[in-house]
């Protein structure tokens, strides 16, 4: 009789310590669920700004497969906001990382337009002119570039974005789609200004025809100078930054 006490106090000891290792577990789980989103995207931020793309990419897909889209918008406007280049590297990882419905749902319609390979129409902001070739060739088969007002709706001024991976970072080939050439800088710098003249070249196997997009966020109001990236003539607001907030990219050589 005593020793059948002994087991059955055994038992009932054991099963506790099952039962509160059992609820330690699905607490761990719980606390594991209902981390700040302040921390998430504090976490996923610092992971593009420090160039950690491919984590960056695998807590996106987490995020949404757990519904917590929210965490990835606010990160995506706050890299905007802070005119951030490792967002297009970011953009860059989604797209080929199976992450494009990603791309496509949080980000401004400018920044998938770079990835796809779709026709797009380079605009200046200021004076709202279509960057174009022109018909006449300048030196070494190569073509003047500058900002038509008339021609809106052209092959002329339709321009294609290649992507090019190297060094951890995103660079582009701009190629214009009616003379088939490559946008670049001249090599010789303007002796008052330090400007250099941009063109279309029929090769594209150096740096000097790859460049690289930076975002920039404009107000409307603002008087400020940069190139945007345009579909159709019409720019494309970032509704959860407001009506007067629009989202460009900023070309460097």
């Amino acid at each position: 009789m005593f020793q059948v006490t002994v087991i059955m106090k055994l038992l009932v000891v054991f099963a506790m310590c099952v039962l509160a290792a059992s609820a330690s577990v699905v607490e761990m789980i719980m606390d594991g669920n209902l981390v700040p989103n302040q921390d998430l995207e504090e976490k996923l931020y610092n992971s593009i700004f420090t160039g950690k793309y491919d984590s960056a990419v695998a807590q996106s897909l987490e995020h949404e497969r757990q519904n917590k889209g929210s965490v990835i918008q606010n990160v995506v406007n706050n890299l905007i906001v802070d005119k951030r280049q490792n967002t297009i590297e970011y953009c860059y990882k989604l797209w080929v990382g199976k992450g494009q419905h990603i791309l496509r749902k949080y980000f401004p319609l400018s920044f998938q337009l770079s990835m796809t390979g779709d026709f797009v129409k380079l605009v200046y902001r200021n004076y709202k002119l279509a960057l174009k070739l022109s018909c006449y060739y300048y030196l070494n088969n190569e073509r003047i570039a500058y900002g038509d007002g008339k021609n809106k709706d052209q092959d002329v001024i339709s321009w294609k974005f290649i992507t090019l991976w190297e060094d951890n970072r995103v660079y582009f080939k701009i190629y214009n789609t009616k003379y088939n050439q490559y946008l670049k800088m001249s090599s010789k710098i303007d002796c008052n200004a330090r400007d250099r003249i941009a063109k279309g070249s029929n090769t594209a196997d150096s740096t000097s025809e790859q460049w690289f997009l930076q975002p920039a966020m404009c107000v409307l109001a603002a008087n400020t100078s940069i190139v945007e990236m345009i579909m159709d003539g019409n720019l494309a607001p970032n509704q959860d930054l407001g009506e007067k907030l629009y989202n460009g990219f900023s070309g460097h050589f």
